[in-house]
């Protein structure tokens, strides 16, 4: 599942982004031509503008109404039906949204920390900004992170 968010909704797409879903943020007026690009692209639109829900669109369109964005993560998720995928965390570029590319290790030597470089094996590039990524405590926190707020949403 592929979605598009509206510009109030950036932290929202780094969580979907962060959960592997190709997550375009949207910098223009949530309008026609939003609409269209979903629709051209095969995107679900995530917006939090009610009034969205009026306009012809004949894809699939989720008003989100939360102003936080784990209960918003939490909203989307039961709306949709779908779920973290811990095969599919941090898969794709949080920054630019690309498919991150494993890399071999050498190939990262003198661009990361070098305690990183020490202590790391896998790493990821994206093919977009040219980041580098490596599993860490991050995946865990976040992992974490999100079973506290479906919990809490879900006891």
């Amino acid at each position: 599942m592929k979605f598009i968010t509206d510009t109030n909704l950036g932290k929202l797409a780094k969580w979907l982004r962060i959960l592997g879903y190709d997550t375009v943020s949207y910098k223009g007026e949530a309008d026609r031509s939003f609409l269209r690009k979903a629709e051209r692209e095969g995107r679900v639109v995530l917006t939090r503008k009610k009034d969205m829900a009026a306009r012809q669109f004949a894809g699939k369109l989720v008003i989100v109404g939360s102003d936080h964005v784990q209960e918003q993560l939490v909203e989307v998720m039961e709306k949709l039906s779908i779920a973290a995928d811990p095969g599919g965390l941090f898969s794709i570029c949080v920054r630019c949204n690309e498919t991150l590319v494993a890399v071999e290790k050498e190939e990262v030597a003198g661009l990361v920390p070098a305690f990183v470089y020490d202590t790391q094996n896998a790493f990821r590039r994206c093919p977009g900004c040219k980041g580098i990524f490596w599993p860490g405590t991050h995946i865990d926190n976040a992992l974490s992170h999100l079973k506290t707020h479906i919990r809490r949403h879900h006891p």
